[in-house]
């Protein structure tokens, strides 16, 4: 059976619920008025003043306003009960010398009721104090267990900077014992003194400080870089009163960035040095290459009846690997171009660029009699002018290229406004891409069947970098036998 528990802050001057009141105090008048005969035969009519006892029990149990109304009716009932027993009941209970009585009875029951209230009150309040010193103590003992199982430093300090409560994180963050800490001042923590100056005007000027740097020194003399959260308490003079804070060693992470600065700018700086290397390369192997492949068409042309068959054979081999060799250099030139050029985003009308970039591929578009319909007008966009012409011009020379011998290129060039952000989409209905393959199309020099369709692998990787440099995405979305979709999406220019 469930056992009710007993509420310790229930007052005993409450006597509840109210049929219980009323019991007892039925109980109360009818023993008086039971009571009254015999209490009549042995003291005579004053044996009416005794209800002056069911009287105050009434005012006990019903307050000031119950004492009042039972001294009032304690009047006309001990009348009755005197002329019940053959008495003058009503010049006895207000005659001459005799109503005083009554009159006190009244006022004695109006005061233990008064008195009743005044208790109830004071018990309640009572009751509410405990309760409140009581939740106090429970929010003290939760604050004391954070404060003391906190993993960062916590401190409370005087107006005058002395320690004098401190959590064992903040003991072991700099090797004092607690007693040695909460004797000292932190001007004694600071690198250097004007620094605990800077650090009270700061405060001042807010009320709080957050993530404020500084350097403190720990007890074997080692200079922690830290960061303090913390607030000051004032007086009603606006004058502080103490300081709290929590301190954030960052120390190691600090020196975790200032080496990944370092090593970012050491990687920029190699990066460079590479892309410049690679340029300077490419650039003098392309005229060593031309100057190879014009002499060997030399001979091709005008001397190759003079080789054998197996002379002229090797000879169309170092042409052919010449072009291929020349046209690969030109490839790693247009992305180092990209790569190393600087990038300045200005408004870039689309139509215009690939109108351009249609010109630039007139001859491999009437070569393949390839349909390109460009459903304009295109928008505006924030792109470099030279690199999206770049971009552009290898999205439709692939458009144009990976489309079968047996079928006519057909291409659709256009645009979709998406919040404030362009993206430029060329559709083919071309050879398409596996899906294995989608991952790996924009890395450079992947080739996807470069049996059927020679070239370097290059384009796709211009068109990611240069996207990228504007701050741009790439994407294609494409099913083996089923043409590609490939878009670049770009910031719109502002209206």
């Amino acid at each position: 059976m469930r056992r009710e528990r007993r509420n310790p802050f229930r007052s005993s001057l409450v006597i509840e619920p109210m049929w219980r009141r009323v019991t007892l105090a039925a109980i109360a008048a009818g023993t008086y008025a039971l009571a009254f005969m015999p209490m009549y035969y042995q003291g005579g009519a004053g044996a009416s003043a005794l209800s002056i006892f069911p009287v105050v029990i009434l005012g006990w149990l019903f307050g000031a306003w119950g004492g009042l109304l039972a001294g009032i009716f304690s009047i006309p009932a001990n009348a009755l009960l005197l002329s019940a027993v053959g008495e003058p009941g009503w010049q006895i209970v207000l005659g001459p010398g005799v109503g005083e009585g009554s009159a006190l009875v009244v006022v004695v029951g109006a005061v233990v009721g008064l008195l009743r209230d005044l208790g109830v009150q004071l018990d309640r309040h009572l009751t509410e104090w405990r309760r409140a010193e009581e939740r106090l103590h429970a929010t003290e003992d939760r604050y004391r267990l954070l404060f003391e199982r906190s993993r960062d430093p916590i401190y409370l300090t005087t107006a005058e900077g002395r320690i004098y409560d401190a959590n064992d994180a903040l003991v072991r963050m700099f090797g004092y014992s607690k007693p040695e800490l909460l004797d000292l001042d932190v001007v004694n923590l600071y690198e250097r003194p004007e620094d605990r100056d800077r650090f009270r005007e700061a405060i001042g000027e807010a009320g709080y400080v957050e993530d404020y740097p500084v350097r403190l020194r720990t007890k074997d003399g080692v200079l922690r870089d830290c960061l303090i959260t913390a607030t000051a308490r004032f007086g009603p003079d606006r004058e502080v009163i103490e300081y709290q804070g929590t301190i954030r060693d960052v120390t190691e992470s600090r020196a975790m960035e200032e080496l990944a600065e370092r090593r970012n700018a050491e990687l920029e700086e190699a990066l460079a040095e590479l892309e410049a290397f690679t340029y300077s390369v490419s650039h003098d192997l392309r005229t060593h290459l031309v100057t190879i492949g014009g002499f060997a068409s030399i001979l091709w042309s005008e001397h190759r009846e003079a080789l054998s068959p197996e002379g002229q054979e090797y000879l169309r081999r170092i042409v052919e690997a010449g072009r291929k060799m020349d046209a690969f250099v030109q490839d790693m030139l247009s992305y180092a171009k990209v790569s190393r050029s600087d990038v300045s985003l200005e408004p870039v009308a689309l139509d215009e660029v690939v109108d351009g970039a249609l010109r630039s591929l007139d001859g491999a578009i009437r070569d393949r009699d390839a349909r390109i319909r460009v459903d304009g007008p295109l928008p505006v966009v924030l792109a470099d002018r030279t690199v999206l012409e770049s971009v552009v011009e290898n999205l439709l020379s692939n458009a144009v290229k990976f489309v079968g011998e047996d079928a006519t290129p057909r291409i659709a060039v256009g645009a979709d406004r998406l919040g404030d952000r362009v993206r430029l989409w060329v559709q083919d209905n071309g050879i398409g891409i596996s899906e294995d393959d989608l991952s790996r199309v924009f890395r450079a020099f992947e080739r996807i069947d470069p049996s059927r369709f020679p070239g370097t692998g290059v384009g796709l990787s211009i068109v990611q970098r240069g996207a990228e440099r504007m701050g741009g995405a790439v994407g294609v979305s494409s099913r083996q036998g089923e043409g590609s979709r490939f878009w670049v999406e770009l910031r719109a220019a502002p209206a």
